[in-house]
């Protein structure tokens, strides 16, 4: 496909540079598709850059006892995204890295505790493995105290340094990724100009528009969203005592506390705090979370020096296909609209099934590979990648 003055048509337009987007992006260029991704802001802003990047594998949906339809759709969610790192997969994600090869689910003494992990153990039989005790120096360094008293299983579910694969994907496709000055909304047409305060407008007209904006899907009417907010806790201090990758079972199918470990600009250890903390704590001010987060802590870890740890807190707001029960729909979501698919892929490790089911869908609206002459794009300014949630100089530390 040529373009025609200041006209690009391409296959399909993707607004939002997500995770979602980018993995779209490659995976249709990998198969001769004319794409574009067009991002107002920064690549991976909002959900992505938020997450706490850990390719699930099915061990926290089957906190249950049963395999939902969750857990299923994440199964080979691992696998894939490995293969892809070592530049086996069709997505070629060499050049970003993993923060862990595996992550935790630890039990406490708790009877509801045990039973929540045991159940799940035995389920994923090949996918979760009991580890041996704190003597053996299998533990998480972080549990690898005397006092620790619990049962830890070791889980196939890598963590990725989000970043570096918002990085590696668009670098590249760089040719393939813009920036939009101001909201991408297309004309009743389907034509999509792209603005720029230094550059004369270009258009686009793609055969499909995918929005992959996350709750930026909002602006579209035909959009059937819901939103469900998280409150995010992160601790950083010489107090916190070491790395962990982990999920602590509770009495329920949502961990009582997930933990990952990251560092900051400044190279200080960050502890990023979810699970059942974040959910439950949208129902409580920053000072209350702080301190539920506090009291969780010593609780659980009662040896570090919590008093040592400083804190800070925000509210991110998952964006998923609505539901009438306004649970977690089970796997990633594609509605159309005409010639526009609305997307969400749920959780971050489900984009590549996502951009599946985006593939069959253009099957049916007879959107066939074409490759785009994006030459008109050669200068236009490229998106930065988000900085992440604890770089952000909004925060209140205390």
């Amino acid at each position: 496909m040529k373009p025609i003055g200041n006209v690009i048509k391409v296959d399909v337009a993707i607004i939002g540079g997500g995770i979602a987007g980018l993995w779209l992006l490659a995976q249709l260029r990998a198969r001769g598709y004319g794409a574009l991704l067009i991002e107002s802001e920064q690549l991976g802003a909002g959900q992505t850059i938020c997450s706490q990047g850990i390719i699930h594998g099915g061990a926290k949906y089957a906190l249950r006892g049963q395999i939902t339809e969750s857990a299923k759709a994440v199964a080979e969610m691992p696998t894939l995204w490995r293969q892809c790192l070592s530049g086996e997969g069709e997505v070629d994600l060499r050049g970003a890295w993993l923060l862990a090869d595996h992550q935790y689910l630890w039990a406490t003494r708790s009877p509801t505790s045990w039973l929540v992990a045991f159940f799940a153990s035995r389920l994923l039989r090949s996918r979760m493995e009991k580890v041996a005790g704190v003597g053996s120096g299998d533990y998480p360094p972080a549990l690898r105290h005397p006092a620790f008293r619990g049962t830890v299983y070791r889980l196939d579910e890598p963590i990725i340094e989000i970043a570096s694969v918002l990085s590696v994907l668009a670098q590249r496709q760089r040719q393939a990724v813009v920036r939009c000055h101001g909201p991408a909304v297309p004309a009743r047409d389907g034509a999509i100009t792209l603005r720029h305060p230094e550059r004369p407008p270009l258009v686009v007209r793609p055969a499909c528009t995918v929005f992959a904006a996350g709750a930026g899907n909002a602006a579209l009417p035909s959009a059937a969203m819901q939103l469900r907010p998280l409150h995010m806790v992160l601790a950083r201090g010489p107090g916190l005592p070491g790395h962990l990758y982990a999920h602590c079972a509770g009495a329920s199918e949502v961990p009582r506390l997930t933990v990952t470990t990251h560092h900051d600009a400044a190279g200080r250890l960050i502890w990023y705090l979810g699970g059942g903390l974040a959910e439950e704590g949208v129902k409580r001010d920053r000072s209350e979370q702080i301190r539920a987060a506090r009291r969780e802590l010593a609780s659980l870890l009662p040896w570090a020096e919590w008093s040592r740890v400083e804190f800070a807190t925000f509210i991110v707001k998952r964006a998923e296909s609505r539901q009438s029960s306004g649970a977690r729909p089970p796997g990633p979501s594609v509605f159309r609209d005409g010639r526009t698919l609305v997307v969400w892929p749920t959780k971050l490790s489900l984009a590549p099934i996502l951009a599946e089911r985006v593939q069959e869908a253009l099957q049916t609206l007879n959107v066939r590979p074409q490759p785009a002459d994006l030459r008109l794009l050669a200068d236009w300014p490229r998106p930065a990648v988000a900085t992440y949630p604890w770089d952000r100089e909004d925060l209140e530390w205390s």
